[in-house]
């Protein structure tokens, strides 16, 4: 899917797509293979276990609200109680964080939801990098993430879960499928 140009081929722009699909599907799904990594997705992203006795009551999702790769509200009901989650993921591909934008963002997020009773949200900040762990990109981007106490790194195969040499099956879905299984980049 890589042609000559000199960009970063909408990648970013395709994994905001991708997991605002998938966030939105963990509620929506039909409990298949597809909505069961939809929800470990939605898990890994608040930091919460992956338990089937929790209920997700709703999940919004933004594309680039207020320059914010992603932002999404999550509501989960455990144990008959409310529990409110925000994620913020900022993508790179090739590029770094550049502009002090990770505090610009944490701030804004942090402003937004201190008011008008959005301050119940348990934030999770995000950077997703397309490479992988040992890569020099991946490394760089770690140590950029490490002044940022709020903001954790996850490398685009970490977000569903798949570690190196593991066997993923698919989930038939072709949407799925093509950008998380293949090697298309």
């Amino acid at each position: 899917m890589q042609d000559s140009s000199r960009s970063n081929h909408g990648y970013e722009t395709m994994l905001d797509y991708q997991i605002s699909w998938l966030l939105r599907l963990a509620k929506e799904g039909t409990n298949d293979r597809l909505h069961n990594v939809a929800r470990s997705v939605l898990f890994k992203l608040i930091e919460k276990e992956n338990d089937s006795n929790v209920k997700i009551n709703r999940v919004e999702v933004w594309k680039q609200w207020e320059r914010i790769d992603l932002t999404a509200e999550i509501e989960l009901e455990v144990n008959n109680q409310t529990e409110r989650h925000l994620v913020v993921i900022e993508d790179k591909t090739y590029t770094l964080i550049h502009d002090d934008q990770l505090k610009r963002y944490t701030e804004t997020v942090n402003a937004y939801y201190h008011d008008k009773g959005r301050n119940s949200y348990k934030k999770h900040f995000w950077v997703i990098s397309f490479f992988d762990r040992d890569e020099e990109w991946f490394k760089t981007l770690q140590k950029q993430c490490d002044n940022y106490k709020e903001w954790k790194l996850l490398s685009f195969y970490e977000v569903i879960g798949w570690k190196e040499g593991e066997e993923f099956q698919d989930t038939k879905s072709d949407l799925f499928d093509e950008f998380w299984l293949r090697e298309w980049y």
